[in-house]
């Protein structure tokens, strides 16, 4: 499986046994620049790229700037063709290989299809919806080509735009270079629907697919787009407005834009405030609320260089209240990068933990393999952790 450019220079210095903040303070760049660059949020430019090579003994050839066939696979990354595909910590391949395969079929291998009631696919979407929800991933892949095939035969653009999102989440997972093809069916889907709700949920699986993809402007501006298009005061239309500015905030923060971030995810807060106090379930990506909103503090925070706020606004979140599974993962995932990159190891494992509790198949995700990692190679005698890498995959 081909190495995104981030995951060659994470491992290289993970072998070579250097910090972030080591990397950072050679190259003359901040550790949170390092973590953005090694998550494929951008490319450094060609000269840092070159000291960054020196630094860590990397040839051209290894970076994938030796040969023109090289060159053209880094050009495809760059366009989100398979941008964050993957970190050189492989699952075990006919993990990988499965998972990869539910995606592609969903894609490229639809099922033959007739028309069905609206009732039939409504139920459909709303279990698939909650396989999600529930982390149950690989009975999601096998459930999403009949759906997609179902709603398409049926003529039922939200249905189809809604089953094409969830595609998207799921590829956004494990398999990246897919994300962006499944989101841009979505939208094109979601555009013959009409319904703003839809075109929301559309956009914000197209702007996470762009974020990947270094196009942070691009994606931002679509998300802006989308929000302005949700006017009606109804607690679905302010939860998905809430959670496209929630989006464009960590985008934000993922370039450095720390006035935009936090400027974005203040109104997320003042629409969560203004927001019914019942739960209101939306079809992707969850549920909107304050403590939503938390966690997407945690997550800007840190990627603003912030640990310690990030920390602060995770012990404001209780777990167990989070809706879902697939949430409770997710926040965990965020927290332990955050004690990792704050030299907290054994809180960063024990958070890794409590996420293979809530979601097991979560914690196979290539960017937790990435924290298992680095957690191993300059903490390998926290116990269990050795056993816990090797269970999901990571390089040991």
């Amino acid at each position: 499986m081909t190495e995104t450019l981030g995951a060659i220079l994470r491992n290289r210095r993970v072998l070579k046994r250097l910090s972030q903040v080591a990397v950072g303070k050679a190259l003359g760049y901040s550790r949170s620049w390092v973590s953005r660059a090694e998550g494929d949020l951008f490319t450094p430019e060609d000269d840092v790229l070159a000291a960054w090579c020196d630094l860590l003994g990397l040839s051209a050839e290894d970076v994938g700037r030796g040969g023109d066939d090289v060159l053209h696979r880094r050009r495809v990354l760059a366009l989100g063709l398979g941008a964050g595909v993957s970190v050189a910590l492989p699952t075990p391949a006919h993990a990988e290989e499965d998972s990869r395969a539910l995606v592609e079929r969903a894609l490229f291998r639809l099922p033959d299809a007739r028309p069905v009631t609206r009732d039939a696919l409504v139920t459909g979407l709303s279990q698939a919806r909650d396989l999600f929800h529930e982390a149950q991933y690989v009975q999601l892949g096998k459930n999403l080509p009949r759906l997609i095939s179902t709603a398409s035969a049926t003529g039922a653009h939200d249905v189809t735009a809604r089953a094409y999102v969830l595609l998207a989440q799921l590829a956004t997972k494990n398999h990246q270079q897919y994300a962006w093809i499944a989101a841009d069916r979505a939208r094109a889907e979601a555009r013959q629907s009409g319904n703003p709700l839809v075109m929301g949920e559309a956009a914000h699986a197209l702007a996470i697919s762009m974020r990947r993809a270094g196009e942070y402007e691009s994606a931002v501006e679509q998300l802006q787009v989308a929000a302005r298009d949700l006017e009606e005061p109804t607690p679905d239309h302010l939860a998905m407005r809430g959670t496209l500015l929630l989006t464009a905030s960590y985008t934000s923060a993922a370039t450095g834009w720390r006035s935009a971030a936090l400027g974005f995810l203040g109104e997320a807060e003042e629409i969560a405030k203004r927001k019914d106090t019942e739960t209101e379930r939306l079809y992707i990506p969850g549920v909107f609320s304050l403590d939503h909103t938390r966690l997407f503090r945690v997550s800007v925070h840190h990627a603003l260089g912030e640990g310690g706020e990030a920390l602060k606004y995770a012990a404001r979140v209780d777990p167990q209240r989070l809706p879902n599974a697939e949430r409770r993962a997710r926040m965990m995932m965020d927290v332990a990068r955050v004690f990792k990159d704050e030299g907290e190891p054994v809180r960063a494992f024990a958070a890794l933990r409590a996420m293979e509790k809530y979601a097991p198949e979560d914690v196979r995700r290539p960017k937790v393999r990435g924290i298992a990692t680095e957690l191993l190679a300059f903490n390998g005698d926290i116990p269990g952790l050795r056993r816990f890498a090797q269970n999901i995959g990571a390089h040991v």
